[in-house]
Protein backbone atom coordinates (compact mmCIF):
# COMPACT_ATOMS: atom_id res chain seq x y z
CA UNK A 1 0.00 0.00 0.00
CA UNK A 2 1.28 3.36 -0.51
CA UNK A 3 2.44 5.80 1.82
CA UNK A 4 0.27 8.83 2.15
CA UNK A 5 1.99 11.38 -0.16
CA UNK A 6 0.62 9.20 -2.92
CA UNK A 7 -3.11 9.52 -2.12
CA UNK A 8 -5.23 12.54 -2.17
CA UNK A 9 -7.35 12.59 0.92
CA UNK A 10 -5.18 15.14 2.40
CA UNK A 11 -6.49 19.28 2.18
CA UNK A 12 -4.16 21.68 1.04
CA UNK A 13 -5.36 25.36 2.19
CA UNK A 14 -6.45 26.96 -1.15
CA UNK A 15 -4.88 30.07 -0.54
CA UNK A 16 -1.71 28.02 -1.26
CA UNK A 17 -2.93 27.21 -4.29
CA UNK A 18 -4.43 30.28 -5.75
CA UNK A 19 -1.76 32.42 -4.65
CA UNK A 20 1.79 31.40 -5.05
CA UNK A 21 3.46 27.43 -5.12
CA UNK A 22 2.34 24.67 -4.06
CA UNK A 23 3.97 23.06 -1.08
CA UNK A 24 6.16 19.91 -2.54
CA UNK A 25 4.74 16.42 -1.56
CA UNK A 26 1.20 17.97 -0.41
CA UNK A 27 -1.93 16.49 -1.76
CA UNK A 28 -5.16 18.37 -2.41
CA UNK A 29 -8.82 17.48 -2.38
CA UNK A 30 -10.52 18.93 -5.86
CA UNK A 31 -14.35 18.59 -4.25
CA UNK A 32 -13.32 21.27 -1.78
CA UNK A 33 -11.80 24.21 -4.01
CA UNK A 34 -13.39 26.47 -6.14
CA UNK A 35 -13.03 25.94 -9.62
CA UNK A 36 -10.05 28.13 -11.27
CA UNK A 37 -10.85 31.08 -13.68
CA UNK A 38 -9.27 32.31 -16.13
CA UNK A 39 -7.76 35.74 -16.16
CA UNK A 40 -8.97 37.97 -17.73
CA UNK A 41 -6.70 41.31 -17.64
CA UNK A 42 -6.59 44.40 -19.53
CA UNK A 43 -4.77 44.09 -22.80
CA UNK A 44 -4.43 42.16 -25.71
CA UNK A 45 -4.07 38.34 -25.84
CA UNK A 46 -1.76 36.73 -27.90
CA UNK A 47 -1.24 33.33 -28.43
CA UNK A 48 2.42 31.37 -28.94
CA UNK A 49 3.21 27.51 -29.19
CA UNK A 50 4.83 26.00 -26.14
CA UNK A 51 5.48 22.81 -25.34
CA UNK A 52 2.24 20.77 -22.60
CA UNK A 53 2.90 19.43 -19.69
CA UNK A 54 6.31 17.89 -19.52
CA UNK A 55 8.11 16.19 -16.70
CA UNK A 56 11.10 17.39 -15.33
CA UNK A 57 12.83 14.09 -16.47
CA UNK A 58 11.68 15.01 -20.01
CA UNK A 59 12.78 18.25 -20.06
CA UNK A 60 16.00 18.15 -18.53
CA UNK A 61 16.76 15.24 -20.65
CA UNK A 62 15.39 17.27 -23.72
CA UNK A 63 12.84 15.34 -24.71
CA UNK A 64 10.61 16.31 -27.01
CA UNK A 65 6.82 16.02 -27.07
CA UNK A 66 5.26 14.69 -30.28
CA UNK A 67 2.12 17.94 -29.95
CA UNK A 68 3.14 21.68 -29.26
CA UNK A 69 0.49 23.74 -26.79
CA UNK A 70 -0.66 26.88 -27.53
CA UNK A 71 -0.80 28.91 -24.45
CA UNK A 72 -0.86 33.21 -24.54
CA UNK A 73 0.10 36.36 -22.55
CA UNK A 74 -1.59 39.57 -22.51
CA UNK A 75 0.01 42.71 -23.74
CA UNK A 76 -0.69 45.65 -21.96
CA UNK A 77 0.80 49.34 -22.88
CA UNK A 78 0.70 52.25 -21.14
CA UNK A 79 -1.33 54.96 -22.13
CA UNK A 80 2.19 57.03 -22.74
CA UNK A 81 3.85 54.70 -24.54
CA UNK A 82 5.30 55.60 -27.72
CA UNK A 83 3.85 54.15 -31.31
CA UNK A 84 7.28 52.14 -31.49
CA UNK A 85 10.39 50.79 -29.33
CA UNK A 86 8.63 50.12 -26.35
CA UNK A 87 10.23 48.14 -23.17
CA UNK A 88 8.48 45.61 -22.35
CA UNK A 89 8.16 43.03 -19.01
CA UNK A 90 7.71 39.64 -19.46
CA UNK A 91 5.49 38.83 -16.27
CA UNK A 92 5.84 34.82 -15.34
CA UNK A 93 3.23 33.70 -12.40
CA UNK A 94 3.60 31.49 -9.53
CA UNK A 95 1.82 27.84 -9.09
CA UNK A 96 -1.12 29.27 -7.95
CA UNK A 97 -1.38 31.36 -11.44
CA UNK A 98 -2.21 35.05 -12.24
CA UNK A 99 -2.50 36.90 -9.04
CA UNK A 100 -2.24 39.96 -6.91
CA UNK A 101 1.84 40.08 -6.40
CA UNK A 102 1.66 39.58 -10.66
CA UNK A 103 -0.94 42.33 -11.01
CA UNK A 104 1.50 44.95 -8.81
CA UNK A 105 4.52 44.30 -11.08
CA UNK A 106 2.25 44.68 -13.83
CA UNK A 107 1.34 47.97 -12.23
CA UNK A 108 4.79 49.42 -11.61
CA UNK A 109 5.93 49.00 -14.95
CA UNK A 110 3.15 50.54 -16.79
CA UNK A 111 3.55 53.30 -14.57
CA UNK A 112 7.32 53.32 -15.60
CA UNK A 113 6.03 53.64 -19.18
CA UNK A 114 6.70 50.38 -20.17
CA UNK A 115 4.68 47.54 -21.81
CA UNK A 116 4.13 44.38 -19.85
CA UNK A 117 3.30 40.91 -21.12
CA UNK A 118 1.36 38.86 -18.52
CA UNK A 119 2.26 35.33 -19.70
CA UNK A 120 -0.40 32.03 -18.33
CA UNK A 121 1.16 29.03 -18.19
CA UNK A 122 -1.19 27.54 -16.50
CA UNK A 123 -4.59 27.99 -18.40
CA UNK A 124 -4.11 26.55 -21.44
CA UNK A 125 -2.73 23.02 -19.50
CA UNK A 126 -5.84 22.90 -17.06
CA UNK A 127 -6.04 19.69 -18.40
CA UNK A 128 -3.17 18.06 -17.92
CA UNK A 129 -4.42 15.79 -15.70
CA UNK A 130 -6.20 13.69 -18.28
CA UNK A 131 -1.96 12.94 -19.25
CA UNK A 132 -1.08 12.61 -15.69
CA UNK A 133 -3.64 10.38 -14.35
CA UNK A 134 -1.81 10.27 -10.88
CA UNK A 135 -1.01 14.01 -10.64
CA UNK A 136 -1.98 14.70 -6.93
CA UNK A 137 -2.06 18.70 -7.98
CA UNK A 138 -4.77 20.68 -9.93
CA UNK A 139 -1.98 22.27 -12.38
CA UNK A 140 0.12 18.44 -12.31
CA UNK A 141 2.75 20.98 -10.53
CA UNK A 142 4.63 18.17 -9.18
CA UNK A 143 5.40 17.14 -12.66
CA UNK A 144 7.46 20.24 -14.21
CA UNK A 145 8.33 21.59 -10.95
CA UNK A 146 8.37 25.07 -12.80
CA UNK A 147 10.42 24.14 -15.54
CA UNK A 148 7.34 24.51 -18.08
CA UNK A 149 8.19 28.43 -17.50
CA UNK A 150 11.53 28.18 -18.82
CA UNK A 151 10.12 26.77 -22.20
CA UNK A 152 7.09 29.88 -22.04
CA UNK A 153 9.75 32.24 -21.24
CA UNK A 154 11.34 31.29 -24.58
CA UNK A 155 8.51 31.52 -26.14
CA UNK A 156 7.00 34.69 -25.02
CA UNK A 157 10.58 36.38 -25.83
CA UNK A 158 10.20 35.17 -29.61
CA UNK A 159 6.95 36.33 -30.37
CA UNK A 160 7.35 39.94 -28.73
CA UNK A 161 10.48 40.41 -30.06
CA UNK A 162 8.56 39.83 -33.75
CA UNK A 163 5.79 42.49 -32.54
CA UNK A 164 5.92 45.87 -34.19
CA UNK A 165 5.50 48.31 -31.19
CA UNK A 166 8.47 46.51 -29.14
CA UNK A 167 12.04 46.72 -29.13
CA UNK A 168 13.70 43.09 -29.05
CA UNK A 169 16.99 44.69 -27.07
CA UNK A 170 14.61 45.84 -24.38
CA UNK A 171 12.81 42.65 -23.15
CA UNK A 172 12.90 41.93 -19.54
CA UNK A 173 11.92 39.50 -17.40
CA UNK A 174 10.22 39.09 -13.74
CA UNK A 175 9.05 35.94 -12.50
CA UNK A 176 6.96 35.12 -8.93
CA UNK A 177 8.33 32.11 -7.29
CA UNK A 178 7.56 29.21 -9.81
CA UNK A 179 7.79 32.25 -12.54
CA UNK A 180 11.29 33.21 -10.84
CA UNK A 181 12.13 29.71 -11.75
CA UNK A 182 11.57 30.58 -15.29
CA UNK A 183 12.84 33.90 -15.13
CA UNK A 184 16.17 32.65 -13.38
CA UNK A 185 17.02 29.39 -15.48
CA UNK A 186 16.30 30.49 -19.03
CA UNK A 187 19.61 32.26 -18.44
CA UNK A 188 21.39 28.22 -19.10
CA UNK A 189 22.90 28.06 -21.80
CA UNK A 190 22.20 24.29 -21.82
CA UNK A 191 18.20 24.86 -21.67
CA UNK A 192 18.62 27.99 -24.30
CA UNK A 193 20.29 25.40 -26.51
CA UNK A 194 17.20 22.60 -26.20
CA UNK A 195 14.35 24.40 -25.84
CA UNK A 196 14.98 28.19 -26.99
CA UNK A 197 15.47 30.57 -29.97
CA UNK A 198 19.20 30.76 -31.19
CA UNK A 199 20.11 34.69 -31.03
CA UNK A 200 17.12 35.78 -28.68
CA UNK A 201 18.08 36.47 -24.96
CA UNK A 202 16.44 38.98 -22.29
CA UNK A 203 17.84 42.13 -21.55
CA UNK A 204 17.26 41.91 -17.41
CA UNK A 205 16.06 38.73 -15.54
CA UNK A 206 14.56 39.62 -11.98
CA UNK A 207 13.24 36.45 -10.22
CA UNK A 208 11.55 36.95 -7.33
CA UNK A 209 12.11 34.58 -4.47
CA UNK A 210 12.86 31.52 -7.16
CA UNK A 211 13.57 28.04 -6.07
CA UNK A 212 17.52 27.45 -6.39
CA UNK A 213 17.76 24.42 -4.31
CA UNK A 214 18.40 22.66 -7.54
CA UNK A 215 21.80 22.22 -8.73
CA UNK A 216 20.93 20.97 -12.31
CA UNK A 217 24.41 20.13 -14.81
CA UNK A 218 25.80 23.40 -16.31
CA UNK A 219 23.80 25.53 -14.67
CA UNK A 220 26.81 28.02 -14.32
CA UNK A 221 26.95 28.29 -17.74
CA UNK A 222 24.24 31.06 -18.57
CA UNK A 223 24.39 34.15 -20.95
CA UNK A 224 25.21 37.85 -20.51
CA UNK A 225 22.02 38.95 -19.21
CA UNK A 226 22.01 41.28 -16.25
CA UNK A 227 20.16 39.03 -13.05
CA UNK A 228 18.64 40.45 -9.64
CA UNK A 229 17.37 38.14 -7.08
CA UNK A 230 15.18 39.17 -4.44
CA UNK A 231 14.52 36.77 -1.77
CA UNK A 232 13.42 36.70 2.26
CA UNK A 233 15.68 35.47 4.82
CA UNK A 234 13.01 33.68 6.32
CA UNK A 235 11.38 31.99 2.91
CA UNK A 236 9.88 28.35 4.21
CA UNK A 237 9.38 27.83 0.70
CA UNK A 238 12.90 27.78 -0.99
CA UNK A 239 16.32 28.34 1.23
CA UNK A 240 17.49 31.52 0.54
CA UNK A 241 21.30 30.85 0.91
CA UNK A 242 20.77 28.35 -2.13
CA UNK A 243 20.40 31.26 -4.24
CA UNK A 244 23.43 32.72 -2.64
CA UNK A 245 25.39 29.74 -3.65
CA UNK A 246 24.41 29.68 -7.15
CA UNK A 247 24.34 33.67 -7.24
CA UNK A 248 28.51 33.25 -5.98
CA UNK A 249 28.91 30.71 -8.77
CA UNK A 250 27.97 32.58 -11.35
CA UNK A 251 29.71 35.75 -10.10
CA UNK A 252 32.99 33.72 -10.26
CA UNK A 253 32.70 32.80 -13.88
CA UNK A 254 32.32 36.91 -14.47
CA UNK A 255 28.39 37.22 -14.57
CA UNK A 256 26.51 40.23 -13.89
CA UNK A 257 24.53 38.40 -11.00
CA UNK A 258 23.56 39.72 -7.64
CA UNK A 259 21.15 38.52 -4.71
CA UNK A 260 19.27 40.52 -2.53
CA UNK A 261 18.44 39.22 1.05
CA UNK A 262 15.89 40.61 2.95
CA UNK A 263 16.18 40.22 6.74
CA UNK A 264 12.70 39.18 8.91
CA UNK A 265 11.18 38.46 4.98
CA UNK A 266 8.84 35.78 4.27
CA UNK A 267 7.58 34.50 0.90
CA UNK A 268 5.60 36.56 -1.30
CA UNK A 269 7.16 39.25 1.07
CA UNK A 270 6.62 42.35 -1.45
CA UNK A 271 2.97 42.81 -1.83
CA UNK A 272 0.47 43.18 0.64
CA UNK A 273 -2.61 40.16 0.67
CA UNK A 274 -5.05 41.82 3.70
CA UNK A 275 -7.56 41.50 0.76
CA UNK A 276 -6.87 37.99 0.29
CA UNK A 277 -6.20 37.22 3.69
CA UNK A 278 -9.15 38.80 5.14
CA UNK A 279 -7.47 41.64 6.82
CA UNK A 280 -4.15 39.73 7.80
CA UNK A 281 -0.98 40.38 6.05
CA UNK A 282 0.78 36.64 7.38
CA UNK A 283 -0.53 33.20 7.02
CA UNK A 284 1.22 30.34 8.15
CA UNK A 285 0.26 27.16 5.97
CA UNK A 286 0.35 23.92 7.71
CA UNK A 287 1.12 21.19 5.56
CA UNK A 288 4.44 18.49 4.50
CA UNK A 289 7.38 20.89 2.83
CA UNK A 290 10.73 20.02 1.98
CA UNK A 291 11.44 23.40 1.19
CA UNK A 292 14.69 22.99 3.07
CA UNK A 293 16.17 20.54 1.12
CA UNK A 294 18.59 20.62 -1.44
CA UNK A 295 18.79 18.71 -4.77
CA UNK A 296 20.93 17.86 -7.81
CA UNK A 297 20.63 16.65 -10.90
CA UNK A 298 21.52 12.68 -11.36
CA UNK A 299 21.47 10.47 -14.24
CA UNK A 300 22.87 8.01 -13.31
CA UNK A 301 19.20 6.12 -11.52
CA UNK A 302 18.47 3.06 -13.53
CA UNK A 303 15.29 0.81 -13.85
CA UNK A 304 16.85 -1.84 -11.98
CA UNK A 305 16.58 0.72 -8.82
CA UNK A 306 13.48 2.02 -9.86
CA UNK A 307 11.53 0.07 -12.23
CA UNK A 308 10.24 0.75 -15.64
CA UNK A 309 8.68 4.69 -16.41
CA UNK A 310 10.51 6.30 -13.17
CA UNK A 311 10.37 10.20 -13.34
CA UNK A 312 13.18 10.50 -10.65
CA UNK A 313 16.15 12.66 -11.78
CA UNK A 314 16.62 14.96 -8.81
CA UNK A 315 18.69 12.99 -5.84
CA UNK A 316 18.78 14.94 -2.10
CA UNK A 317 22.42 16.47 -2.06
CA UNK A 318 25.00 13.70 -0.57
CA UNK A 319 22.67 10.82 -2.54
CA UNK A 320 25.44 9.19 -3.79
CA UNK A 321 27.44 9.31 -0.97
CA UNK A 322 24.70 7.92 1.47
CA UNK A 323 23.88 5.17 -1.06
CA UNK A 324 28.04 4.18 -1.21
CA UNK A 325 27.51 3.40 2.54
CA UNK A 326 23.79 2.77 3.54
CA UNK A 327 22.64 -0.45 4.80
CA UNK A 328 20.77 -2.96 1.88
CA UNK A 329 18.22 -2.79 4.13
CA UNK A 330 17.36 1.61 4.06
CA UNK A 331 18.49 0.98 0.36
CA UNK A 332 15.90 -1.79 -0.10
CA UNK A 333 13.17 -0.03 1.43
CA UNK A 334 13.84 3.58 0.00
CA UNK A 335 14.01 1.95 -3.45
CA UNK A 336 10.80 -0.31 -3.29
CA UNK A 337 8.50 2.70 -2.04
CA UNK A 338 9.94 4.56 -5.33
CA UNK A 339 9.50 1.48 -7.52
CA UNK A 340 5.48 1.06 -6.10
CA UNK A 341 5.27 4.85 -6.99
CA UNK A 342 6.46 4.55 -10.74
CA UNK A 343 4.74 1.22 -11.24
CA UNK A 344 1.08 2.86 -10.47
CA UNK A 345 1.92 5.94 -12.52
CA UNK A 346 2.84 8.61 -9.61
CA UNK A 347 4.98 11.29 -10.89
CA UNK A 348 7.55 12.18 -8.35
CA UNK A 349 10.96 14.00 -9.45
CA UNK A 350 13.43 13.23 -6.27
CA UNK A 351 14.61 11.59 -4.16
CA UNK A 352 14.66 12.30 -0.46
CA UNK A 353 17.00 9.76 1.62
CA UNK A 354 17.43 12.24 4.83
CA UNK A 355 13.86 14.14 5.75
CA UNK A 356 15.59 16.19 8.29
CA UNK A 357 15.16 19.39 5.94
CA UNK A 358 11.33 19.03 5.43
CA UNK A 359 8.47 21.22 8.11
CA UNK A 360 5.26 21.07 8.80
CA UNK A 361 4.42 24.47 7.40
CA UNK A 362 5.31 27.44 5.31
CA UNK A 363 4.85 30.83 5.86
CA UNK A 364 3.56 33.62 2.93
CA UNK A 365 3.46 37.84 4.79
CA UNK A 366 3.43 40.65 3.58
CA UNK A 367 6.70 43.10 4.76
CA UNK A 368 6.33 46.76 4.19
CA UNK A 369 10.40 47.65 4.85
CA UNK A 370 11.17 45.22 2.41
CA UNK A 371 8.56 45.72 -0.30
CA UNK A 372 9.11 49.35 -0.63
CA UNK A 373 12.88 48.31 -0.94
CA UNK A 374 12.37 45.64 -3.41
CA UNK A 375 10.32 47.91 -5.56
CA UNK A 376 12.71 50.77 -5.21
CA UNK A 377 15.71 48.43 -6.67
CA UNK A 378 13.96 46.88 -9.33
CA UNK A 379 12.75 49.99 -10.48
CA UNK A 380 16.11 51.27 -11.05
CA UNK A 381 17.46 48.23 -12.47
CA UNK A 382 14.44 48.30 -14.58
CA UNK A 383 15.38 51.70 -16.05
CA UNK A 384 19.20 51.29 -16.29
CA UNK A 385 18.94 47.86 -18.55
CA UNK A 386 15.36 48.53 -20.55
CA UNK A 387 14.31 52.25 -20.09
CA UNK A 388 18.05 53.79 -20.53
Amino acid sequence: MLKKRFLPVLIVHFLVIIILVIPTLVLSQEKKRPKPKEWKGEGTKIEFPSMPTMTMKNFLNGVVPERTETIWGTLKFPTNASDKNVPVVVIMHGGGGIGIWEEHWMNVFNDMGLATFMVDSNWARRNCKKEFKKTMTRWCQEVHRGLNRIIDGYGALEVLSKHPRIDPQRIGCLGISLGARGCLYLNVKRFQKMWGTPGLEYAASVPMYPPCNVKFYEDDNITDTPIRIHVGELDTYFPFDSCVDYVERLRAKGKDVEVKVYPDAHHGFDVNPEKLFRGKTKMVLRDDNDGRCYYEENNELTEEQLGENFHQILTQIGFKEWLASAPEKKKKKLFKWHIKGNKYGYTNALILFDKSCKSKSQTLAYNKEAAEEAEKLIREFITVTLVK
